[in-house]
């Protein structure tokens, strides 16, 4: 039976893999299924999901439904007369205070059965309970804190570091690799690549779309050759002639020739293949690098390129910024906009590549510790810096929203032949927009600390003050919070300095610590207190009360 990834993938070659499944008959659908027992259970999950989706949809309206069916039945009861009553020896309609004393029960006894609903996971699982959590496992080099640097960048980091056993390790990975988008870790790569290069080699300098004519997608799409081929052929045509020179004819008429490059040749490409606008998908690759001519000879260096491609058409330009090339590819490709759930289209093969010349410098580990609380510190921080961007963020997201709808009045200007002057003004806001948003973003920046609460297990520091903030935050951590700063080397002269160094911060910071523990036990007692009595609900003895002058009520109409 042919896998379902290969079936996805030829099937490209006409619709979208989504397309394709959505549409598909499943191998491990219903009656074609080969496992029954998968089917009653992926049956069994689906029928699960509709039942939570229809608990969704009715809970609104159950109070409403209640009240109706009330009310139908009081209109039934009243048109009933004989033998055909509902009510049998009732003289009188129904008592106000009987009324008021079910409603009354039926609120206490839903208020005695209601559920707390949390809107996220962060309501109980936050910075406060990570530090009641019980310390690390015996074995305590299973998980540690680094302090770690990388030279080429200035930057320090804190990192919460867990060893995987041997026994835990996943699967090693086998048959062809499908890809439907960029992960976390390839963003993370090419950003980082893009920054080394731009800090280290003056950044990249071109960007350029490779697309595929028809007959190469369906040689792709069939299986004959891959994106990651075809990439790989052009990237050593290419870099052959960045280094060896070329000749050609220049914008004049004139032949020239230019001679080779001795500079190492930096590239990062992306694939994707998303579907155009007819619904058809459209691989394509962009690609970066620090390679450019002058303008003169542009034309000819483009048809080059182009023809060493050979698959379609190769579009070419100039980045303005260099050193922001990084961030320039990851925008092509929408994850910038969109994140992971950007459209980028199910790939056979390498999904992206990274020059060995232009891959990032890894960390160098500085010293060990104990992990102890350091979890729940690191999440405290993120905490309080989201905290603090979020009146950034929201002016940066109304600015945003303001150029968006200069830039659709300034193309809905040009496209009516409005005067040059209007167009003009809306162009010096659009610019003025962006330098505002510039300004803030380097006072994010400039704050040289990274931190989410997305993510305990890492806090990072930039800028020229790193190094002083990594070893502030250290000392913070032992003295404020009470981190433990046990020292996992095996130098004695080195554990007699972190002795000093805790012993030091514990001083410097010991208010600190004291009001950190009062808060904790004020908020652990205010949790642990039994929940307030909710005035809208009937006391014991109101209750009482109620049922009380439900007997009189019903010994008077005995007596009647």
């Amino acid at each position: 039976m042919l896998p379902i990834n290969d079936l996805l993938y030829v099937a490209g070659a006409v619709q979208p893999h989504d397309i394709t499944q959505k549409n598909i008959a499943s191998h491990e659908a219903g009656f074609f299924g080969s496992n029954s027992a998968e089917w009653l259970k992926h049956e069994q999950q689906k029928l699960n999901q509709f039942a939570q989706l229809h608990y969704v949809r009715t809970k609104g309206f159950a109070k409403q439904g209640r009240e109706l069916y009330a009310e139908h039945t009081r209109e039934a009861a009243a048109r009933s007369d004989g033998d055909n009553r509902l009510v049998q020896g009732r003289k009188s309609p129904t008592h106000p205070k009987v009324v008021n004393l079910s409603s009354r029960v039926g609120r206490l006894r839903k208020a005695q059965r209601r559920d707390i609903e949390l809107v996220s996971t962060e309501s109980h699982y936050n910075h406060e309970r990570l530090y009641d959590l019980p310390d690390a496992p015996s074995d305590k080099r299973l998980s540690t804190v680094r302090l770690m640097h990388r030279e080429w960048s200035g930057s320090y980091r804190i990192l919460h570091h867990t060893q995987t056993r041997p026994g835990d390790a996943p699967d090693p990975q086998s048959g062809e690799r499908y890809t439907e988008k960029l992960t976390q870790r390839a963003v993370t790569k090419i950003f980082e690549s893009g920054a080394y290069v731009a800090a280290c080699e003056g950044g990249f300098t071109t960007f350029l779309t490779l697309t595929f004519t028809m007959e190469q997608r369906n040689a792709i799409f069939g299986g004959e050759t891959t994106l990651g081929r075809e990439v790989s052929r052009f990237l050593d045509g290419i870099k052959k002639m960045f280094q060896r020179g070329w000749q050609g004819i220049d914008a004049d008429g004139e032949q020239f020739e230019l001679d080779g490059i001795e500079e190492p040749f930096h590239y990062i490409w992306v694939a994707e293949c998303p579907a155009n606008e007819h619904g058809e998908p459209n691989p394509h690759v962009h690609l970066i690098m620090n390679w450019q001519v002058d303008k003169q000879h542009f034309q000819a260096w483009s048809e080059r390129l182009e023809g060493i491609w050979g698959n379609g058409f190769a579009h070419l330009e100039r980045i303005r910024q260099p050193k922001a090339a990084g961030s320039y590819i990851i925008k092509a490709v929408g994850y910038a906009a969109k994140g992971e759930n950007a459209d980028q289209g199910l790939i056979k093969g390498n999904r992206y590549n990274i020059a060995r010349c232009s891959r990032a410098p890894g960390w160098d580990c500085l010293a060990n510790f104990e992990a102890h609380n350091m979890a729940a510190i690191i999440k405290e921080c993120g905490y309080r810096l989201e905290h603090w961007k979020k009146p950034l963020q929201r002016s940066l997201y109304r600015l945003e929203k303001k150029k968006e709808q200069a830039i659709k009045a300034k193309a809905i200007a040009k496209k009516a032949k409005r005067p040059k002057a209007a167009i003009q003004k809306l162009t010096a806001l659009i610019a003025r927009l962006e330098g505002q948003q510039q300004a803030i973003n380097n006072q994010i920046k400039d704050r040289g600390i990274h931190a989410s609460t997305k993510n305990r297990f890492c806090l990072s520091f930039e800028g020229e003050e790193a190094e002083d903030k990594a070893y502030d935050f250290l000392l913070w951590a032992a003295g404020a919070r009470g981190w433990s700063m046990q020292s996992t080397d095996d130098d004695p002269d080195y554990h007699q300095n972190v002795s000093e160094a805790r012993a030091t911060a514990q001083r410097e910071y010991r208010q600190q610590y004291q009001r950190f523990l009062l808060k904790q036990a004020y908020w652990k007692s205010v949790l642990n207190d039994p929940l307030a009595p909710n005035r809208e609900e009937p006391t014991e003895l109101e209750l009482s009360a109620a049922k009380a002058d439900l007997e009189w009520y019903q010994n008077q109409q005995l007596a009647a």
